[in-house]
């Protein structure tokens, strides 16, 4: 007779975003392979629908938002009925995307199992996408604090973040957004081969208006170094006088593949708190492809590269234009960065390191019991 397979701990992940949503993506669903295989078995219950995560970026639409608002936040509540039947609940920035904490202090009841909490982003600042304005009232970045007292554990994206949690939990702890290394690989053929080079930039309709900081820098740069520019993600076709652009749609089949058609990725932030609690992801997911990046020395930018060694940070836009045409230039550069960049994501932000660090977590969320 062989001996009872121990019983597998149920999970309920509860994200406002689905996996279109960069975050879910790499701060929960990614994990949950290994995690499987580690004995958990997960639910997940994202807030917005697909349909409804593409329509809240797109301007205006105020009427069909509301309506579709409406019925989400439905599907919300009838979402955490048998709450109390799983081992731990895993929720990613917020159960509820507008309002006060009801819906995690009701989760953090008697009865109720263990939460932990991840965030990757300043969510306790007020913010709010340029597309959706008129919801600003509605946002209780204060609830933060509480939803992380709240928490049995607590993952935060950064050390900046940690630093926040830790004020209100010292459970807090910092687990970098990551990337799995079998899947972002660089290119077959290297660096070499296209004319004019490409520089990339891909991100989201919410970061556009930081790639609007280089079009001088774009100008002056393709004045003596043509290049030809690639936008991917960004809230409108983007346009710069004098350089060719090229506006790409973004999808999550081609994720990798836009990262793979690029010579040189840049990676512009703003120097404020907003900013300090971004996690670097996009210079990651360039670094793991053997793309060199050129980003702005900001936040956890200046832990991730380090000057001249695995890409380029810069401070002002002569440093900017100085370190873009370097790499466009300098062929045994690129190759050098590319190389130093990959082994710094395989080391430090890759799945295979991060993966059982999240395991750790939950594990020992698990143990523990409320009184």
């Amino acid at each position: 007779m062989t001996d009872a397979q121990p019983r597998r701990r149920r999970i309920l992940v509860l994200s406002p975003i689905p996996e279109e949503g960069a975050g879910y993506r790499f701060r929960v669903a990614q994990f949950i392979p290994y995690l499987e295989s580690r004995g958990y078995e997960f639910t997940v219950r994202p807030f917005f629908s697909p349909e409804f995560f593409r329509l809240v970026y797109r301007p205006g639409h105020y009427l069909e938002k509301i309506a579709a608002f409406v019925g989400l936040s439905i599907g919300r509540l009838r979402s955490l009925r048998g709450v109390s039947q799983y081992d731990l609940v895993f929720l990613y920035r917020e159960a509820f995307p507008i309002g006060p904490p009801l819906i995690e202090r009701w989760l953090a009841g008697p009865g109720k199992p263990p939460i932990v909490y991840d965030f990757d982003d300043a969510i306790f600042l007020p913010n709010v996408s340029d597309a959706n304005r008129f919801i600003v009232s509605l946002k209780w970045a204060g609830k933060v604090p509480e939803v992380v007292r709240l928490s049995t554990r607590v993952i935060a994206g950064n050390d900046f973040l940690a630093a926040f949690a830790r004020r209100h939990n010292p459970s807090a702890l910092t687990i970098p957004t990551c990337v799995d290394t079998d899947k972002f690989t660089p290119r077959s053929d290297g660096q070499g081969g296209r004319e004019p080079l490409v520089v990339g930039w891909i991100g989201s309709p919410t970061t556009t208006l930081y790639l609007s900081m280089l079009s001088d820098v774009f100008r002056n740069v393709y004045a003596t170094t043509p290049f030809r520019l690639k936008v991917s993600g960004a809230a409108s076709d983007v346009a710069v006088e004098g350089v060719p652009v090229e506006n790409v749609k973004w999808s999550l089949a081609d994720e990798v593949s836009l990262f793979n058609t690029c010579d040189v990725g840049v990676y512009p932030l703003t120097d404020d708190e907003w900013s300090k609690g971004k996690c670097g992801f996009k210079a990651i997911q360039f670094m793991a492809c053997g793309v060199p990046v050129v980003a702005s020395a900001v936040g956890e930018n200046l832990a991730i590269i380090e000057d001249g060694v695995n890409g380029f940070l810069a401070r002002t836009a002569a440093e900017w234009e100085s370190k873009l045409r370097r790499l466009l230039t300098d062929a045994a550069l690129r190759a050098r960065f590319a190389e130093a960049g990959r082994r710094t994501v395989e080391e430090r932000y890759s799945l295979r390191v991060c993966a059982p660090r999240v395991a750790a977590v939950l594990a020992d969320a698990t143990a523990t019991r409320r009184s």
